[in-house]
């Protein structure tokens, strides 16, 4: 493999990182915006509902845009270093 097909590839990686990181960050959107409503429902109705579960996807979520932020970093880093 040459340094030029090297280089793509890295590009063709960060690229799918960075679409990733787009579609996670949408996702978490919307789990904010339903956790809002399950908080809602749970005030009116008085039911125990899964706030908790949602929390947890939410900071899994977040953890994963941070790994997303820094392996797109370290592609774009070795990248730059070719």
């Amino acid at each position: 493999m040459s340094i030029g097909e090297l280089r793509a590839a890295l590009a063709g990686v960060g690229g799918l990182t960075a679409e990733a990181r787009g579609h996670v960050q949408a996702a978490a959107g919307l789990l904010a915006e339903a956790a809002g409503m399950l908080a809602d429902l749970a005030r009116q109705s008085g039911a125990a509902l899964p706030a908790a579960e949602f929390a947890q996807v939410q900071e899994d979520t977040e953890a994963l845009v941070r790994t997303l932020d820094a392996t797109g970093d370290a592609v774009a880093d070795l990248g730059d270093r070719l």
